[in-house]
């Protein structure tokens, strides 16, 4: 089996077990965004999307890098970027449709 294969094959599991302890991170991302725009509702020009959620999770697991190793914070963080290319495209659909 190639390495990539594994690679994939574990983010896969890990994101089964956070599924099934978490819930579908589509709708958790999307309830995230209501949340972040309601307490950013002064600051913000724009709501944030769910994708967007995904990008921030991204940046506190790249930031968590720079403090201790920890492998799960890279497993994470590609993983939060396959969910951001999945959501950026929904949101993107969903706009084409409504165009």
């Amino acid at each position: 089996m190639a390495t990539i294969d594994l690679n994939d094959q574990i983010l896969k599991k890990i994101m089964e077990s956070r599924e099934a302890e978490y819930g579908d991170y589509k709708e958790n991302f999307r309830l995230i965004s209501v949340i972040f725009n309601v307490i950013l509702h002064d600051k913000l020009k724009d709501d944030i999307d769910p994708h967007e959620v995904a990008k921030l999770m991204m940046g506190l697991k790249l930031y968590r890098t720079t403090k201790k190793y920890k492998s799960d914070n890279y497993d994470d963080l590609i993983i939060y970027a396959k969910m951001a290319k999945e959501l950026h495209k929904i949101t993107l659909d969903k706009k084409d449709k409504n165009e």
